[in-house]
């Protein structure tokens, strides 16, 4: 097989196991003239459907297969395909599927299917270890299931057969096999075992397959199921079923069965997959609702075999590819080009990418300069003169074809969530952090901007442009966060192509699409205009409430968060001139913008509901929801567009706070016990819990710094001067409001009397301006506390706190995370949070960890190599990267360099120690005995 399919590990595929060909042995419905006419309109249909890898079913042989095996072989010979088309039909997989049938197992007679998908390198062994080995069940003389078998059993039945052929249909369609000697013959021949994999199809009356739920019979099932039906479900492997009760009952997902019972009635969890079964040449790769068999593995028998120990992770049913991410998240490639040092390309999946070797063989190396070369602002606490010197050479490749290094990534280094869980003052920072970026709680940002505010009104020193400064590194940050925007209008192009193309054959002309596009676009600018109406409504309410419980104006920044033209400019100038007049006046204007606002907001609404009553909007929605594939993407089109105009909204917030640096011109009067009532109404509402992880916060008076700001500034001569320094530290926190107003009447009327140089303008200042009330966190995870964990649980909280409560989609790259954790913590913990986390974002990490590797299923495993005299890279290169699935597996030659010297799973083996207990454990969890 050609190594450049497998360059980034275990990749999500379509295979169609499940198809029968002109002449096969029963229900032959194909209308082709010839055999390779047939395998050319079936290549074709399959690069049609993306579909790489084929099962090719027959009942009782594999003639048909070897045939279009044959047609593979000799496909750069054939006349009918372009070379394009010839390259990808080499590089699909056959795979031999021969069909069987079983005695009855029900009252009614029917019969069940088996279907025996083998090992394509396997196949010289069939006819005597399986052809020649299987009988006839019935009657008083055994027929062997070979075609001489076959053909004995057709002329027995029926004497008036005198040729070969007719009697060969005859013994087909009576030709059963016994589930006892299925068992004996897999449970004896543990060759024959490890190189098939049994599935086990519908009852049917004729064997021909369609669709059963496997579920019923054990949702209805009284008591035990039938000793026949449970012993081939037993030997079976697989189940053919597109049926989602299925999927879930035999991967032990079902609510209503435990795995452990799927287990006792069915020997082991189990994958479903499902096939299109064509009989005709309109049904090749055309399965039963658009329901795709996509499997995650190499184009390897082996590869095949990974749905058995992750039956629910590797094998999918449905029509669209599964944890599909955005180009422009994720890292494709990193391109080497240093002669000396490293030379090559090393591929990345979408998922799970870990990086493996010895010591000193240029594994964090790697994830360093990947990360550098991506954001050179990434400090690196070891950074060497290698990764300084060697950066040049480097290229990263994204998905969608940009080399670019300014992009989105989170970076962990080694220790890294360990120093966080280590230092109290980081843990909060970080909490602190996560909560002010998170878009649905703005407690943290709103009580940091009322107190910043209150600082300013305080002191009268203005210090809104650093405000203005810290608001525009933040929405750099959101903008970058938003995604790149080159990416997204590529996505977008990309998109409408796609759509031009599916809309070709369309029962809608295209003039018809093209004003049905013009119209959504109406319909968009409409409701986006009724959003900014709704927007303005909201904050009309809330300025009319301050103004008349606070008996004060709104804050400026208000205006700047209307979004709707008619009050953009207009309403701030009528704020301006209107100053001086009264409440009441100020609320009649709010409520005149308001009444304005709701009937053009009502205007919107109604053009929005007559717009789509016209016939073309009908039209065009009766369209796209008949066409299902094109509705996906119109609605990823729709997605993609507004991540466009989030990113022009925040492009556009960023150029207001632009102009506003050069112009501040609030001002907020607010009274010193604010700070206070601040920090009590965030204490009663701030209170997160996402994935058993919960933060809340507590209120903390600064006494002893009270204490010593008064101690350090104040007179303290005599007994009563010291009593009042003691007093007003310890009062403060419950009669915030009197003692601040005594300390100030004090200061104004010449009571206070100050050390040197401090003056009662500076002091009085000062103090009013710092706020003596501090928010801390309190974090915990299952229900215990941060502080009473151990600090290996602590550093896995934390990597929760930085990934969970994060909204971004960018890649992350890790160097070591189970250096920060305990070994119960990165199995119970870190693995199975790394297996969710893998299908939202990619993830590169290094790792010395087989369990990280092997039991989080990394889809990609990247080995590393540094030259030595037993360990000699090709060219004496210093460093030397090989990477794949874990699935890819061949034994030790050692005649060969080291990277290319085995299969990366013998690789894990002899680097990690503890893999290959690791590999077992894995293949044994879901009760399979081989």
């Amino acid at each position: 097989m050609n190594k450049e399919m497998f360059v980034r590990g275990s990749e999500w595929r379509k295979w169609d196991l499940h198809v029968h060909t002109k002449g096969t042995n029963k229900n032959d419905q194909f209308e082709s003239a010839d055999f390779d006419t047939f395998c050319i309109t079936m290549f074709k249909k399959a690069i049609e459907k993306d579909i790489e890898a084929i099962g090719i079913t027959d009942y009782f042989c594999i003639e048909n297969y070897k045939r279009v095996v044959d047609f593979q072989r000799k496909i750069n010979t054939n006349t009918s395909f372009t070379n394009e088309e010839k390259r990808k039909i080499s590089k699909i997989f056959i795979l031999p599927n021969v069909e069987l049938r079983m005695l009855p197992v029900t009252d009614t007679g029917r019969l069940i299917n088996i279907h025996c998908i083998f090992n394509p390198e396997f196949v010289y062994s069939l006819d005597n270890d399986f052809f020649n080995t299987l009988k006839h069940i019935g009657g008083i003389q055994e027929y062997l299931m070979n075609r001489f078998g076959i053909v004995s059993l057709g002329k027995s039945l029926d004497s008036s057969i005198t040729d070969d052929e007719s009697a060969y249909k005859k013994g087909v369609k009576n030709f059963v096999v016994s589930h006892e000697n299925l068992k004996k013959l897999l449970t004896n021949n543990t060759n024959l075992r490890e190189n098939v994999i049994v599935v086990v199809s519908n009852s049917s009356n004729d064997g021909a397959s369609g669709f059963q739920k496997h579920y019923d019979l054990f949702e209805n099932e009284n008591g035990a199921l039938d000793g026949v039906r449970k012993t081939i479900y037993e030997i079976s492997n697989c189940i053919f079923s597109a049926n989602n009760n299925d999927i879930l009952f035999f991967a032990g997902k079902h609510p209503t069965h435990s795995p452990e019972s799927v287990k006792q009635k069915c020997g082991s969890l189990k994958p479903c997959i499902h096939g299109s079964d064509a009989h005709t040449e309109n049904k090749l790769f055309n399965p039963d609702n658009d329901r795709f068999c996509w499997i995650k593995a190499d184009l390897t028998f082996n590869g095949l075999k990974q749905i058995l120990y992750e039956p629910d992770e590797r094998v999918k049913i449905q029509q669209d590819k599964p944890d599909e991410k955005r180009g422009y998240q994720v890292i494709d490639k990193i391109v080497l080009d240093e002669n000396k040092f490293w030379k090559g390309t090393v591929c990345f999946n979408e998922n799970l990418n870990t990086i493996i070797g010895g010591r000193s063989t240029g594994k964090s190396t790697l994830l360093k300069v990947i990360a550098k070369t991506i954001d050179f602002k990434i400090e690196l606490d070891d950074e060497n003169d290698f990764i300084k010197n060697h950066l040049n050479g480097v290229s990263v490749i994204w998905k969608d074809g940009e080399e670019a290094t300014n992009r989105d990534i989170e970076f962990f280094a080694q220790s890294y969530m360990h120093d966080i869980a280590k230092d109290t003052d980081k843990t909060n920072a970080l909490i602190k952090q996560i909560i002010s970026n998170k878009e649905e709680n703005e407690l943290l940002v709103d009580y940091n901007a009322k107190n910043n505010e209150l600082k300013k009104s305080i002191s009268k020193n203005i210090l809104d442009v650093f405000q203005i400064q810290s608001d525009i590194q933040i929405l750099r940050d959101l903008l970058k966060e938003k995604g790149d925007k080159k990416g997204i209008e590529t996505e977008i192009q990309r998109l409408n192509t796609k759509i031009q193309e599916l809309s070709k054959n369309a029962t809608i002309t295209q003039e018809e699409i093209k004003e049905y596009q013009l119209l959504l676009n109406k319909i968009a600018e409409k409701e986006l205009l009724v959003a900014q109406a709704e927007n303005d409504l909201r904050l009309f309410q809330k300025m009319k409430i301050a103004t008349v419980i606070n008996n004060s104006y709104p804050n400026d920044y208000n205006f700047e968060n209307l979004s709707y033209p008619l009050n953009k400019d207009e309403l701030y100038r009528y704020f301006k001139n209107l100053k001086i007049d009264t409440e009441k006046k100020w609320i009649e204007i709010i409520e005149l913008f308001e009444k304005a606002t709701e009937e053009k907001k009502k205007n919107h609404e109604n053009e929005i509901i007559h717009e789509k009553q016209t016939e073309i909007y009908k039209k065009g929605i009766q369209y796209y929801s008949d066409n299902k594939e094109l509705n996906d993407i119109q609605n990823k089109l729709k997605e993609e567009r507004n991540r466009l105009q989030e990113i022009t909204k925040f492009e556009e917030k960023l150029s207001q706070k632009n102009t506003q640096q050069t112009s501040i011109i609030t001002q907020i009067i607010e009274c010193h016990g604010s700070y206070k009532l601040n920090a009590e109404y965030l204490v009663q509402n701030l209170k997160i819990e996402h994935d058993e992880v919960k933060i809340t916060t507590k209120i903390n008076c600064k006494k002893q710094e009270i204490t010593s700001f008064l101690e350090n500034r104040l007179n303290q001569r005599g007994y009563e001067r010291q009593s009042y320094v003691s007093e007003f530290a310890n009062n403060y926190e419950a009669d915030t409001e009197n003692i601040s107003k005594d300390f100030l009447c004090n200061a104004l009327n010449g009571n206070i009397e100050y050390k040197n140089y401090n003056t009662n303008q500076n002091v009085v200042t000062e103090f009013f301006t710092k706020n003596w009330f501090d928010v801390s966190f309190e974090l915990s995870y299952q229900n215990d506390i941060f502080t009473e964990m151990s600090p290996g649980k602590q550093a896995f909280v934390i990597l929760k706190l930085l990934l969970e409560f994060s909204t971004k989609e960018c890649p992350i790259l890790i160097d070591q995370p189970e250096d920060s954790l305990d070994n119960r913590a990165i199995y119970n913990e870190l693995v199975q949070y790394i297996r969710t986390k893998k299908k939202q974002r990619q993830i590169i990490l290094v790792t010395h960890n087989p369990n990280v590797v092997v039991s989080a299923d990394a889809e990609n495993v990247i080995v590393a190599n540094q030259n030595g005299k037993n360990s000699k890279n090709k060219d004496n290169l210093k460093f030397q990267y090989i990477n794949g699935a874990l699935e890819n597996t061949k034994p030790k030659n050692q005649d060969l360099i080291v990277l290319n010297s085995q299969g990366i799973r013998e690789h894990v083996c002899e680097i990690l120690e503890g893999g290959r207990e690791a590999f077992e454990k894995r293949e044994k969890k879901y009760g399979f005995y081989n």
